[in-house]
């Protein structure tokens, strides 16, 4: 008789185990679906993360540069889709934002051989911009790409802005000959 009170006592351990488990994973996917509604992040399932684990970097030979992407998230299809979530606040994209992730759009490209139809900007205030990469960004990216490599023969780079507080948070504060500060 003992053995069968003891065969009941962990029949109702499993049970309980079992329902505290099924609780925890209702609650943890509500709380992934919540954090991806936050950050923007599209449906589809996430590749790559480099927000919440480090990741590695992305490449290219052809083009010279490299970076990391906060999201990479599987599209329809065969696609891809870089996502980046920026702190501030902006109603419309900044260009050096959008050259960004054109610029990771490109990596992804190259790194994982699969079409990046566009790409997610998402500010803090919830704002998201969806930015084609399409041919004329392609041929931005280019162009700018070009240009920074010429800059970097320079002593000083251009300025590209009339803004103090972007010089103040500028790593060529110290050096540079056309600082606002």
């Amino acid at each position: 008789m003992d053995i069968y009170l003891i065969i009941i006592v962990l029949i109702l351990c499993l049970l309980i185990s079992s329902a505290s488990l099924q609780f925890l994973s209702r609650r943890e996917s509500s709380s992934a679906r919540n954090m991806r509604r936050a950050y923007g992040i599209p449906d589809g399932e996430v590749i790559y993360s480099d927000l919440d684990r480090p990741a590695k970097v992305l490449h290219s030979r052809k083009m010279a540069i490299s970076g990391k992407p906060d999201y990479i998230v599987k599209g329809k299809g065969r696609s891809l889709i870089p996502v980046e979530i920026k702190s501030g606040r902006a109603k419309e994209p900044y260009k050096n934002h959008i050259m960004q992730l054109a610029a990771y759009c490109y990596l992804v490209e190259e790194n994982y051989h699969r079409p990046v139809p566009y790409g997610v900007l998402v500010y803090s205030d919830g704002v998201q911009h969806k930015i084609n990469f399409d041919k004329t960004l392609r041929s931005d990216l280019r162009e700018t790409v070009d240009e920074m490599k010429k800059t970097i023969g320079r002593s000083c780079p251009k300025r590209a802005h009339n803004h103090k507080q972007r010089c103040m948070h500028c790593s060529f504060r110290d050096s540079c000959e056309r600082s606002l500060l």
